[in-house]
């Protein structure tokens, strides 16, 4: 009696827990965006293998060993990703068996350069994500990296100060420059109507320009060289390595522990700050906004000018902590970079905070895969995956409806307020 008297209760927390699992939220459709961007690669990899390929097309004399043999490959070559972008297992297992600085050293190095690859990622990330949520497209990105790099550059070849305050004055410098270049931008909106997306645009080949004749000029090239990179960060303004005790080639320095801080930073702006309601009041709806008696210009400026500043820091970030000097190539993609990014983490600074670690993880891990794959798996695999995910994520119907996911319309919505965090 008791049983029968139990089990309908029980039947129904797990009818209730069965619900509540395939409730659409963001974490589940990231998951399950990752499991189709790797199916879509071991397709990929079954494709560009011409041992897996001539296989196939024997695959009814043997389909045991062509689908074994796919299955190795694609795990393989996964595994390898995975090791070379967190943790390899195989120097795990050395470390615990002969604990040593050397052994320490390889077990931290595929998580070091995920790290720092990604942090100034998330940085930037951050900055286009304030942009994002208040409904102004800051494409200049890669334009305000190369100002905060080039400001953190020149700071450091015309001081000598202590470590301490050199690397705060690169910041201070790199963060006015980047607001100071976005700004602009949000300036011409606010009083011209100029589009924000035209004038970031185009600020960034002026500034790859800029870049360019800078880096021939006395101030910055080196003497007697004409090979087109700058002088070098002083030691004094470099951010220091934590694990440079164990080996020179780990490269994860301060920067990471200042991006931290920044989504901290950033999160308590969107969540505590008056300022930052008012940015997302705008965003969300400026009729409602105006009404309430914020004022859109100024709203405008400060957004964009915030946006900069931290694409400035990251700009910082990168030449203090990783090249130590510029290059006409200084920068990278990291500006188009962290619009995925920002994508990718619904504009939320924890979501593009891990965002820029998968980043990470997908650049490291595909060099790693690339090297160690003995079917030679092209690096730009990595690449493809990133990109599948990506899109997954940005369209979250099409894997609410492929998975049957349930009440997803609240993550349909592009706008500032959806995300995972």
């Amino acid at each position: 009696m008791t049983d029968t008297a139990t089990r309908p209760p029980q039947i129904g927390r797990i009818v209730h827990f069965a619900l509540r699992a395939r409730q659409a939220n963001m974490f589940l459709v990231l998951l399950f965006s990752l499991f189709i961007g790797l199916v879509f690669g071991g397709f990929l990899i079954i494709l560009t293998t011409p041992a897996l390929m001539t296989s196939w097309g024997h695959f009814f004399s043997h389909p045991g060993g062509t689908i074994s043999s796919s299955f190795n490959t694609i795990w393989f070559a996964y595994e390898q990703l995975f090791q070379g972008a967190l943790v390899n297992f195989h120097s795990l297992r050395l470390l615990i068996d002969n604990p040593s600085k050397i052994n320490l050293a390889n077990v931290l190095a595929p998580l070091s350069g995920t790290l720092t690859y990604a942090t100034p990622l998330i940085v930037a990330g951050l900055g286009l994500a304030i942009g994002f949520r208040s409904s102004l497209f800051n494409i200049g990105g890669q334009g305000q990296v190369i100002v905060g790099g080039v400001l953190a550059l020149l700071v450091s070849i015309s001081f000598n100060l202590p470590p301490f305050f050199q690397v705060t004055l690169e910041i201070i410098a790199a963060v006015i420059g980047g607001a100071l270049v976005a700004g602009l931008a949000g300036v011409l909106k606010a009083y011209t109507g100029a589009h924000e997306v035209i004038v970031t645009m185009m600020s960034n080949y002026t500034m790859v320009l800029i870049l360019g004749y800078l880096l021939i000029t006395s101030v910055f090239a080196r003497p007697g060289v004409h090979d087109g990179a700058s002088k070098a960060i002083e030691v004094s303004g470099q951010l220091p390595y934590f694990l440079s005790h164990l080996n020179s080639a780990l490269l994860l320095n301060f920067g990471f522990p200042i991006a931290f801080v920044t989504v901290l930073a950033v999160q308590w702006f969107f969540n505590r700050s008056k300022t930052g309601f008012q940015l997302l009041m705008v965003g969300q709806n400026p009729d409602a906004a105006r009404v309430a008696g914020i004022f859109s210009r100024r709203s405008i400026i400060i957004c964009m000018a915030l946006s900069g500043a931290l694409l400035g820091l990251a700009g910082m970030l990168k030449i203090t902590g990783v090249d130590h000097l510029a290059t006409p190539n200084f920068g990278g993609s990291y500006g188009f970079d962290a619009i995925t990014v920002a994508l990718l983490g619904r504009n939320k600074p924890w979501g593009v905070f891990f965002g820029a670690i998968f980043f990470g993880v997908m650049y490291t891990g595909g060099a790693a895969m690339q090297a160690f794959t003995p079917t030679n798996i092209q690096f730009s695999l990595s690449q493809v995956i990133q990109a599948v995910v990506v899109f997954c994520v940005a369209t979250p119907a099409l894997v609410i409806e492929a998975f049957r996911l349930r009440d997803g319309a609240s993550l349909i919505s592009t706008n500032g307020s959806g995300g995972w965090v």
